[in-house]
């Protein structure tokens, strides 16, 4: 069961989203939100592992509600919903950190498969804004340090430091007092962030990397 929190100022929008979503059983609305310090307040209290969220809120917009979620709740994954389609608004939100970036006018399947697919670690965008994503991911692959401390949360360069010291999944979730569902989210994320296809080339990769990751 995926629990679900919306943020947006319109009431109209966050039923017709809850409609849509109530026809996925595994989906689950656990609360909404009018403004982005709303928002907030309902992460802290009743941890949504994913957020639609709209962009021009009231109080704390999104962009600004965005960067506390992944300053404070790392794990949760934050779908943005805009009608918005410059190159521009992409990718600050993208860069801020938003797993997937959906037009209002989004139908649900495309709905669906994003909260599917940030559930799982990966990135999704509306058809039309693929190449802006292609081009975020792109900009990205550059393994240089200040590059990788870009991409890589605080705690998913832990995770990383984990792994290379040998810890599985089990064993990292008891460190970090995570479930091993969100360390497994976290592998995956890695990886598909630094283009990586498993662990033994996770592992040869920090190593070679040892001032970006403070291994040294």
């Amino acid at each position: 069961m995926v629990k679900i929190l919306i943020a947006d100022d319109h009431n109209m929008m966050i039923n017709g989203l809850k409609l849509i979503l109530a026809v996925r059983t595994d989906f689950n609305v656990i609360a909404t939100a009018n403004n982005g310090l709303e928002a907030i307040e309902l992460i802290k209290k009743d941890k949504p592992e994913v957020v639609l969220l709209d962009i021009n809120m009231p109080l704390l917009n999104g962009y600004q509600t965005l960067q506390v979620i992944k300053t404070d709740f790392p794990d949760v994954k934050v779908i943005v919903l805009s009608m918005s389609a410059d190159r521009k608004s992409v990718l600050s939100m993208l860069e801020a950190g938003a797993n997937s970036y959906l037009f209002k006018n989004t139908d649900d399947k495309t709905l669906f498969k994003a909260i599917d697919e940030v559930s799982n670690g990966r990135y999704y965008v509306s058809t039309e804004i693929q190449d802006v994503l292609e081009e975020f991911l792109s900009g990205h692959k550059d393994y240089s340090k200040k590059s990788n401390q870009k991409i890589l949360s605080s705690r998913e360069i832990e995770i990383v430091k984990l792994i290379t010291d040998g810890n599985t999944n089990a064993e990292i979730a008891d460190i970090l007092f995570l479930s091993i569902r969100t360390v497994d989210t976290h592998r995956k994320n890695i990886l598909y962030k630094l283009g990586l296809n498993n662990t033994a080339t996770l592992v040869k990769y920090a190593i070679e990397n040892k001032i970006f990751l403070g291994l040294d």
